[in-house]
């Protein structure tokens, strides 16, 4: 009950809607409790054909016994012409009531599942990088998306009928014994053996139901995963074998899938069995003992009393549902980020005097360090290339700087401080990144180049493109920098997509450069263009430089060379020729000296 407590507390800031509809909802089962009552007066009415006589109560000798008294209302005639209007009017509040009830919980239920998808996506998007490496994005799109929808359930229609069914049942107990006298304790004997499957399967519905929808979210998992490499599912001809593995993950689901169901529908027969064994006991007794319109007011009221415990368990079964979901979900809303500001972090100012890697070491969570002891100084302006084979640590050691993670051992300090020290956002819009893996969003150029700064003028944003050389094949597309690119740009060539995003990062003009294989995905021509105008852009700024092809970086200032994990040479690119070692290796590998 913790979970769906945590759940209802996001109904709090509809309290007005609420009450009201918990008002409403009692006025229904009023109205509603008065159905065996236009069943007694239509009867009753066929009977005297004129009018309509309600008699006593029939006497509970027990309450004398115990000398208690029992209920006597006085003899209440009435002509028949009011039936229709008294059937008409209760059936009217009845209907009244319901709608108002429901329509303000289904307006309660959905702001609230738009506040929960709304906190769950914002807390998502806030942790930090080592949850996305350790996580699917298939299940985090199930868990947002599919789970919620599930509480809404949970929220809503459980919520209703856990206020109004209870009344319900409260409402019939006082007109069973009013129709039925003494045999009305022959379904309160009954009535708690009917709970028994609805608390027995309820445990066992939401251990499956948890099961279920993590096997949902494997579905989402495999489509997202297989929709995402569709060119390298096709240019291996694995088609049919994603189609089987898609096969293998639906079978699961549906397994289940099945049992859920079975739990879910087998309630509603069990419950109406044992009803069915105290109804007929009344039926038989009360044939012998009962008038005709008072007998088939006692069975409207018997049929009313056990209906609500159906629907309960029907609501027991969308609250298993819920609290499994929201196990899901607060289990994600609970996950903490491990990069997170100080105390009293300080901003950092636009203005680096230098950047320091003071023994640093790195290691991801399964203990193996990608960095060891890395140690080096840079000074403002400087412009740094990072070279090493693949998996040295060259896109590792950026990444401390951005504060995607933090350093195992060792600090790395701007303007000598730490810059853990450091507001992050400040930290990180002191950086501008490009990366080897270039990101678009399906939006328009405009947007992915001002990604950032989305109240940067046009003019500085067709800037920025003219400066990357994106601007010329911009203006040839349909609607120029209104143009939508599609998911991760899918409508433009690898190099255009590098273009934009080389622009996005100058468009940001910040002290401090990273460039991550930025000119990997461009052609001989575009390479040579954009590598000017990175020189270009690069006076005034601290630059780091990360490639693999070293013809891109022998004027910098200074080459890094790492070897797993491990500074090993740095210098000029001369100096480091004339050195040997690791870079000379490499420089003969891609000369083919």
């Amino acid at each position: 009950m913790e979970i769906y407590k945590r759940l209802l507390g996001y109904l709090k800031p509809y309290r007005a809607r609420l009450a009201l509809a918990v008002f409403c909802t009692l006025c229904y089962t009023l109205a509603h409790s008065l159905v065996s009552v236009t069943v007694f007066i239509v009867l009753n009415g066929l009977q005297n054909k004129d009018y309509v006589v309600f008699g006593q109560m029939p006497k509970l000798g027990f309450l004398e016994r115990i000398h208690l008294p029992s209920f006597e209302l006085p003899t209440l005639q009435f002509s028949t012409s009011l039936v229709p209007f008294i059937v008409m009017a209760v059936f009217l509040l009845r209907g009244f009531f319901e709608y108002v009830s429901r329509y303000q919980m289904s307006v309660v239920g959905l702001r609230a599942v738009r506040k929960i998808r709304d906190d769950l996506y914002a807390h998502i998007v806030r942790l930090s990088m080592n949850f996305y490496s350790k996580g699917r994005t298939g299940e985090l799109m199930s868990r947002t998306m599919y789970d919620v929808n599930v509480i809404q359930a949970g929220v809503t229609d459980v919520f209703v009928d856990l206020v109004k069914q209870p009344f319900v049942i409260l409402f019939q107990i006082p007109l069973v014994f009013y129709w039925g006298g003494p045999l009305a304790f022959i379904a309160l004997v009954i009535f708690p053996v009917v709970l028994v499957p609805v608390v027995f399967l309820g445990k066992q519905l939401r251990k499956t139901e948890r099961k279920a929808q993590e096997q949902i979210a494997n579905i989402h998992s495999e489509m997202q995963e297989t929709f995402s490499g569709m060119n390298v599912v096709k240019a291996f001809n694995m088609e049919q074998y994603e189609v089987r593995r898609f096969q293998v993950i639906h079978k699961n689901v549906f397994d289940f899938l099945k049992r859920t169901m079975r739990l879910t529908i087998i309630q509603r027969p069990l419950i109406e069995v044992i009803g069915a064994v105290a109804v007929a006991f009344s039926i038989w007794y009360g044939m012998r003992i009962l008038p005709l319109d008072r007998f088939a007011s006692f069975l409207t009221t018997l049929f009313l009393f056990y209906e609500p415990l159906k629907k309960l368990s029907k609501a027991n079964a969308s609250l298993q549902q819920a609290v499994a979901a929201g196990t899901r979900i607060f289990a994600l809303m609970d996950e903490q980020p491990k990069i997170k500001n100080q105390p009293n972090a300080a901003p950092l100012t636009p203005k680096i005097q230098n950047v320091q890697y003071q023994d640093v070491s790195f290691a991801y969570e399964n203990g193996k360090f990608v960095l060891q002891n890395i140690r080096f100084d840079v000074r403002s302006g400087e412009i740094v290339a990072i070279v090493g084979t693949s998996g040295a640590g060259k896109t590792s050691l950026v990444n401390l700087l951005l504060r995607f993670y933090d350093v195992t051992q060792g600090r790395i300090l701007i303007n000598h401080r730490d810059i853990r020290d450091y507001d992050i956002t400040s930290l990180r819009e002191s950086i501008g990144l490009v990366t080897q893996e270039t990101f678009l969003f399906n939006a328009s150029v405009f947007e992915n180049i001002a990604y950032g700064r989305l109240n940067a003028p046009l003019e500085e944003v067709k800037q920025a493109a003219q400066a990357a050389f994106a601007d010329e094949f911009i203006q040839l597309l349909p609607k120029g920098y209104g143009t939508v690119i599609g998911e991760r740009g899918v409508t433009l060539s690898g190099g255009q997509r590098q273009r934009l995003s080389i622009a996005r990062a100058l468009l940001k003009n910040p002290p401090i450069l990273i460039l991550d294989e930025a000119t990997s995905q461009l052609d001989t021509e575009s390479e040579r263009q954009v590598q000017k105008a990175l020189e270009l852009l690069m006076v005034g700024r601290t630059v780091f430089v990360i490639a693999h092809r070293l013809s891109t970086i022998q004027n910098a200032d200074r080459i890094l060379v790492l070897d797993e994990g491990r500074l090993v040479q740095s210098g000029t690119n001369e100096a480091l020729l004339k050195e040997g070692g690791v870079y000379k290796r490499l420089h003969d590998l891609q000369f083919n000296v």
